[in-house]
């Protein structure tokens, strides 16, 4: 029986993303930042399409290749740009705070309760678009070994969601087919490259929604820890 759209008796293992999942918040920071320094929503909306774009210096970071103070001296100097002064502090808040990991008050219990069910039933795995200097704090932040059998951190293995390249190694470590895997995930462009893989995938836009498929998840799977 499909509980809306996913088949759990075809899933071998979880996939989760991290924020936006497992943590609230970090997207919607990112979009008010403009508002928070009096930039219009137009100019933000441009200066995000260049900053966050997946050829761009924020996707390198995220792939482990350059420092964080590179993006956000870039971020100064491209908001400087439009007229507006911002101190590098400010630019470390981009998404609400210096580490929008570090912040356990963003934790949902109800999702990481959902993952340990479901890890006792089917292995389970955390893939990430992260960055190096977040690293400590998130891992704090969620009891990441009671959770995954495999963790697969963008800023670790040098690549990231969407890049297909990802998704296979996510696979190849849990040692499954891509039609036995499920994937939560908040945005869209991330998932549409696991779905091309035949995973299947649901996105986070409801939290009643999601706990209702992976409370059928719980149910299903081989093993019992």
């Amino acid at each position: 029986m499909l509980i809306h759209g996913i088949d759990p008796s075809r899933v071998k293992a979880a996939v989760f993303d991290l924020g936006g999942v497992f943590l609230a918040g970090g997207v919607e920071s990112v979009r008010s930042f403009g508002q928070r320094h009096v930039l219009t929503p137009e100019i933000w909306q441009l200066l995000r399409d260049e900053l966050f774009s997946d050829d761009g210096m924020w996707a390198a970071i995220e792939r482990g290749e350059r420092p964080l103070l590179d993006f956000l001296v870039h971020m100064q100097r491209q908001i400087a740009g439009r007229g507006v002064e911002i101190s590098l502090e400010d630019a470390r808040q981009f998404m609400g705070n210096g580490d929008p990991s570090a912040a356990t008050s963003r934790v949902r219990r109800e999702i990481v309760a959902a993952a340990e069910r479901i890890r006792r039933r089917m292995p389970t795995a955390l893939l990430t678009n992260n960055i190096a200097e977040w690293r400590p704090a998130w891992r704090a932040a969620i009891d990441v070994e009671r959770l995954f059998d495999v963790v697969v951190d963008s800023s670790e293995v040098g690549t990231r969601k969407p890049e297909p390249r990802i998704y296979e190694l996510t696979r190849e470590r849990l040692g499954l087919a891509h039609a036995e895997l499920f994937f939560l995930d908040d945005l869209g462009p991330n998932l549409k490259v696991a779905r091309s893989l035949g995973w299947q995938t649901l996105k986070y836009d409801d939290t009643a929604r999601v706990l209702e498929v992976l409370e059928a998840l719980g149910n299903f799977g081989a093993r019992e820890l």
